[in-house]
């Protein structure tokens, strides 16, 4: 099925006749490609841009490149290059007083700020955003939009989420945007399975609940087969092993993790790393594999860094707790236990700290 979006922008690119102009729709048409997993064809498209005017610089064309270099990146190899990358693109765009750059460009802000859990950045780029863009500024309202919805959703307030998952909807299809639609689908399939997780290790798990999550993770599956979008495309079936796991169908679980836990490394999303081997580890434990087990807790704890959220170290922390009490080791598992507890804790903490700057800039509806 062929975006409305990108069918849109190759008209416009046809028939526009300012050089300028025209540059900057083949850099949002770029910035489309990236989003949908098409990372050779950005490289060539942003080193066409740039070789047409190589002998003659153009400031805001220099800043669409970077923005579309920088998406590239946040796709293709997450790292500081992503958001060197936008920060220049706002840079210029403020210097040369671009607003649709300046507010596209602090959309994406927001949303590599939240990723690294940089939650007061995070808002002050999203306040930005909305402030600048336009009513027909589809692109960067619906991006800001994601990004408030997901922080309400991380908070635990899914109920005020909703809202700004809705102002989503209604710009992407404005705009004809389907992987942002697709991009909505994963979060809200991530965030609701892990909540699911989150119950599992902490509570009680709702089997309504449960049936949501996987329900949602192969929507999200099943929409980008039919979009074409392989950016987010590894991820689903992990989202869905996790989901098994708490349902107790080991065996599937295990083939998932076995098979894709290390695209999680490769695609920059290493932080995740302990909660896929923690939960593979409980997998090979329950099939009747305790060496299985010890191998896949050992590269979920080496695996821990600070880049890991405290809910994700609170569930690991709790897997290796039930692991190690499993394997007859009580003193480890109660110290794995009194981990789990404290990262919990932080976690809480840090849901009460965010929804306590969400409110007073984002209120309760988009």
């Amino acid at each position: 099925m062929r975006s409305r979006l990108l069918g849109r922008l190759d008209a416009q690119i046809a028939s526009e006749p300012d050089a300028v102009r025209q540059a900057s729709l083949r850099a949002q048409r770029a910035m489309h490609w990236a989003r949908q997993g098409a990372h050779e064809a950005v490289l060539r498209e942003v080193g066409a841009i740039r070789e047409a005017f190589g002998k003659r610089p153009n400031a805001e064309v220099t800043a669409w490149i970077s923005l579309a270099e920088a998406v590239n990146s946040f796709y293709s190899q997450p790292g500081p290059q992503a958001l060197d990358r936008l920060k220049r693109a706002q840079a210029l765009a403020r210097a040369i007083g671009h607003v649709e750059l300046q507010a596209l460009s602090a959309a994406w802000l927001a949303h590599l700020e939240f990723n690294a859990s940089r939650m007061e950045p995070m808002i002050e780029h999203a306040a930005e955003a909305l402030r600048l863009a336009a009513p027909e500024h589809h692109a960067a309202l619906a991006r800001a939009s994601l990004v408030v919805a997901d922080a309400y959703h991380y908070a635990g307030r899914f109920d005020l989420a909703k809202g700004w998952y809705a102002a989503v909807r209604q710009h992407a299809l404005a705009d004809g945007d389907d992987a942002m639609i697709s991009a909505m689908l994963h979060n809200v399939a991530t965030f609701r399975a892990n909540n699911v997780r989150m119950s599992e290790l902490f509570g009680t798990v709702d089997p309504t609940q449960a049936a949501h999550a996987m329900l949602e993770a192969h929507s999200a599956a099943n929409y980008d087969i039919g979009i074409g979008t392989a950016s987010l495309s590894w991820f689903v079936p992990l989202i869905r092993a996790q989901l098994l796991t708490t349902e107790g169908r080991f065996s599937e679980a295990q083939e998932i993790f076995a098979a894709n836990i290390e695209q999680a490394r490769q695609e920059g999303l290493a932080r995740l790393l302990p909660c896929f081997y923690s939960d593979h580890a409980w997998c090979c434990l329950r099939l009747g594999n305790p060496d299985g087990a010890r191998t896949s807790l050992e590269s979920a704890l080496s695996t821990i860094s600070l880049d890991c959220d405290s809910d994700d170290l609170a569930t690991t922390y709790a897997r290796a707790a039930a692991i190690t009490a499993a394997l007859g080791d009580g003193a480890l598992s109660a110290d794995f236990a009194a981990s789990a507890a404290r990262h919990l804790r932080e976690h809480h903490a840090a849901q009460r700290a965010l929804l306590d700057l969400l409110s007073p800039r984002f209120g309760q509806t988009a």
